[in-house]
């Protein structure tokens, strides 16, 4: 499983590659992220780590406050690349229709068929694993505890929303794909046990804004999983389209992180099973985040 990188590695890495081009790039990113979602006065619950960094620091232009939010948002973000490749995945095979993008997801809204679905999804090892750390050491106390579970679901929503046909085997593609690693065998037997309703009927309307809520509730701090998207005609350009939306916005997180950090552009971040191809120097060594 992924570690975390020794937070006051990571400090003293920063202290060592400050630039004012590297601060300021990630003092206009964090600043935009917060604005996002309405600044730490309207943070979640989820965020609360957060919210409280922020009002103990006050501002975020010292070395040590830009280190913890950008590794938060940096871990957020590769969740989250990881579950959108799940879902055009699925969306590839046929098994999930694009269409349920198209209309805005209220993320504390959930019918019971989506919260079995967030939880058997909970089953596999990364969000498993996530959801035992101690979210009181640093640096996983920004990351905020279980912040799988907005990507989690999200892909729930969407499932639910878009199913074609057999549930089972997108659960078997979800399995076989190991983008959330193995299933945990003992978390697995707790949900079979627990969960009484397994099974659901797709419905396009699963999540959407209803009430006061209608649409304008303000997302997690660095959740940019897409929604609310409104094309009538789904191609496999309008996919690779909206893939590529994504995937730019992360490509801009993680090239500031790297350039606060100085990691070389061909490091590979966050994969475990490629270490062999970084130097073992541990200068060069990128942080498991």
């Amino acid at each position: 499983m992924p570690q975390a990188a020794c937070f006051q590695d990571l400090h003293n890495r920063a202290e060592r590659a400050a630039t004012p081009d590297a601060n300021a790039l990630a003092d206009t990113l964090l600043n935009n992220e917060i604005a996002r979602c309405g600044g730490m006065d309207d943070m979640k619950s989820c965020d609360r780590a957060i919210s409280n960094h922020l009002a103990s620091c006050h501002v975020i232009k010292r070395v040590r406050n830009r280190v913890g939010l950008l590794q938060a948002l940096y871990w957020r973000a590769h969740q989250q690349l990881t579950v959108w490749d799940l879902f055009l995945e699925l969306v590839a095979l046929g098994l999930v229709n694009p269409e349920a993008l198209k209309f805005p997801i209220d993320l504390e809204s959930r019918s019971e068929a989506c919260q079995s679905l967030e939880w058997h999804l909970g089953c596999f090892e990364l969000p498993y694993y996530e959801n035992q750390i101690d979210c009181d050491d640093e640096p996983y106390e920004l990351w905020g505890s279980r912040a799988f579970n907005a990507p989690l679901r999200w892909l729930a929503t969407m499932i639910v929303r878009g199913c074609t046909g057999d549930a089972g085997k997108i659960m078997e593609v979800v399995a076989e794909s190991r983008c959330l690693g193995p299933l945990n065998m003992n978390a697995y037997n707790i949900y079979f046990r627990g969960c009484k309703n397994k099974s659901f009927n797709p419905n396009l309307d699963e999540g959407k804004p209803t009430g006061l809520s209608n649409g304008r509730r303000l997302p997690p701090f660095g959740f940019w999983l897409l929604h609310n998207i409104p094309v009538e005609n789904w191609t496999e350009e309008c996919v690779g389209f909206v893939r590529c939306e994504y995937v730019s916005q992360f490509d801009k997180i993680e090239y500031i992180y790297k350039r606060f950090f100085d990691f070389p552009d061909e490091v590979i971040l966050l994969a475990e099973d490629q270490k062999e191809n970084f130097a073992k120097d541990s200068d060069s060594m990128p942080p498991d985040v």
